[in-house]
């Protein structure tokens, strides 16, 4: 009886397995890449909230950083137990803040399952060893009455430099908003995506060995003979191989345009959302502390306090070193102080917001979001509207990214995603061709039959 090999089948289930390797390399290397894109954004947002928090305690209480009695002090401000700014934070951001002396808990927005503030706590040794030894900004994750969550320590010195104690914020990891669903939706539509793909690339792959390799069925097949019948088959297998290829490709390309162009833009969207909402609502505070007074317009200028903002660019620029972030202040609908330049260095003063700006913040006294062209740069603001003692809206103030920064990220996501594909794709097809070589050539002085019955047929 002789020997009877099925390379249909064999080829076949070559291709399901590096097909399936293939989709499996680009799902782990985007959840990956997508997963850290989610953890940058928490690490801004907390940086952005850990610095404007510590600017709101300072500018509110003036003085350097001491302590009485073993008492914590900004000046003549007692910090023990005074958790009106920490509570202020958590209430507009959602993250719980703290101040340390030493090691020890002496104020917090912190409650406990029983709505106890945790205070005289002790931070661990590994956040005492870097924020109070060395003097040095920690960040990592807690867990924090059973939820992980994104933590800073910032070192609080005195005038001298020696480290006092420590000013520490967390956020909840569970605190941002649908992006769990978002990733649910990339992680799941990779792999539809890629399982309908590859059947497609199965049923076109079936589709060629149907058509072309009837032919060979009781044909001699050799890889090592130089007849026309191992040439001939051999230029079928390649066929075969690109079949493959074109499939690899079909599953890049479709997750390319769905995922990245779709989910991740989507993610990366309210990420930045997100980041501007609770630095609105912090810079909203710190300037009420930077500029005591109401907001009001005089002789065609406006004011905060007895302060004279326009062409003042403290604000901006405040909010600006604290976030790296774009601000600007409006009188009605014109700019009058901004840290946005042009690209020859000029800053876009007295130029007009646009009309759906206006008709939301100006005439309906709301906020507004969205993507908006400053300069020629294109940006993500958000524009909080500016109201008179009477309640009545005079301006605006905005708070915005550039999207160019966005879409780097973006950028080097479809790198890094091309980069595992197109090693992948070379991998698979260098893989296939010596897969098919070996189950051909071992089949060289053996009948080579396409189908189950054939084969059966012909082994008696």
């Amino acid at each position: 009886m002789k020997k009877k090999v099925m390379l249909k089948q064999k080829l076949l289930r070559v291709s399901i397995i590096l097909i399936a390797l293939f989709t499996a390399a680009i799902f782990f290397v985007t959840n990956m890449k997508v997963t850290n894109l989610v953890e940058k954004s928490i690490a801004a947002k907390l940086d952005n909230i850990s610095s404007l928090g510590l600017d709101i305690i300072e500018t509110k209480y003036s003085g350097d950083w001491n302590v009485k009695g073993g008492r914590l002090y900004k000046g003549e401000n007692l910090i023990n137990n005074d958790s009106l700014i920490l509570d202020a934070i958590k209430e507009k951001t959602g993250a719980i803040a703290t101040v340390f002396l030493g090691d020890e808990k002496i104020a917090t927005s912190e409650l406990d399952s029983d709505g106890i503030r945790p205070i005289g706590g002790k931070a661990s040794s590994e956040v005492v060893e870097s924020v109070l030894q060395k003097g040095v900004v920690y960040t990592g994750t807690e867990n924090i009455l059973g939820e992980t969550y994104a933590v800073k320590y910032v070192p609080l010195k005195d005038r001298s430099g020696e480290v006092l104690g420590m000013w520490f914020v967390g956020m909840p990891k569970s605190n941002i908003g649908s992006k769990d669903s978002q990733i649910l939706i990339m992680r799941i539509s990779i792999v539809v995506i890629s399982v309908l793909c590859g059947i497609l690339g199965c049923a076109l792959l079936m589709l060629y060995v149907k058509k072309f390799l009837n032919d060979i069925d009781t044909h001699k097949v050799s890889f090592l003979e130089s007849n026309s019948s191992g040439n001939k088959t051999q230029r079928k297998v390649v066929m075969l191989s690109l079949f493959l290829i074109g499939t690899f490709f079909l599953i890049w390309f479709t997750v390319q345009g769905f995922t990245i162009g779709n989910v991740v833009n989507n993610l990366e969207d309210s990420n930045i959302k997100d980041r501007l909402n609770a630095c609105s609502q912090l810079g909203e505070m710190l300037i009420n502390e930077m500029h005591k007074g109401e907001w009001t317009i005089k002789f065609n200028k406006l004011y905060k306090g007895s302060l004279l903002l326009n062409d003042d660019t403290s604000i901006a620029e405040k909010i600006s070193s604290d976030t790296g972030l774009l601000s600007t202040v409006f009188m009605m609908d014109t700019r009058i102080a901004t840290n946005i330049s042009k690209d020859d260095g000029t800053k876009p003063i007295g130029a007009k917001a646009a009309s759906e700006i206006v008709e939301t913040v100006l005439k309906q006294g709301k906020e507004y979001i969205g993507e908006i062209t400053v300069a020629d740069k294109k940006c993500i603001e958000k524009y909080v509207p500016i109201k008179d003692s009477t309640g009545q809206t005079i301006g605006m103030w905005s708070i915005g990214i550039e999207r160019k920064v966005t879409a780097r990220q973006i950028r080097d996501l479809r790198k890094a995603i091309s980069q595992i594909s197109l090693l992948a794709i070379l991998v698979s097809l260098g893989a296939f061709l010596f897969l098919s070589v070996r189950f051909v050539s071992d089949i060289r002085n053996y009948n080579v039959c396409l189908s189950t019955k054939v084969s059966e047929e012909s082994s008696y």
